[in-house]
């Protein structure tokens, strides 16, 4: 790949997130999520299956991230949506982040993975 198609998949993600579309090799202009499906979770799963990772705890981090890819939400966007979600049903935007902050900070001391999060 060259330098300026990854300084621009660089760019795309950074601006668009999860709804970037990217450059990948052998794959053309493809969607981050499925280029992290179907290209770069096998490879780290054989990698750390190379490197001897029990399957359980590399199962488990694998997990997370297709469960953002496929969920699509990782942790900005559901504070967005969160946001959001506070303000249409009154709260002004000081009020929503705090609320969203409170909210975020509770949560992330669950351990539970942020795609599994609703919106409050």
């Amino acid at each position: 790949m060259s330098v300026g198609a990854a300084e621009d998949n660089f760019n795309a993600a950074a601006m668009r997130g999860m709804d970037a579309t990217t450059y990948w090799p052998g794959m053309g202009e493809v969607p981050v999520s499925e280029l992290v499906l179907r290209r770069l979770l096998p490879l780290a799963d054989a990698g750390l299956q190379d490197w001897g990772v029990d399957d359980d705890i590399r199962e488990r981090l694998l997990g997370v991230i297709e469960g953002r890819c496929t969920s699509g939400q990782n942790g900005a966007r559901w504070q967005v949506d969160t946001v959001h979600a506070l303000e249409s049903r009154g709260m002004d935007r000081w009020g929503a982040l705090h609320r969203m902050t409170q909210e975020y900070i509770a949560r992330s001391h669950t351990n539970a993975p942020v795609h599994t999060w609703d919106i409050p």
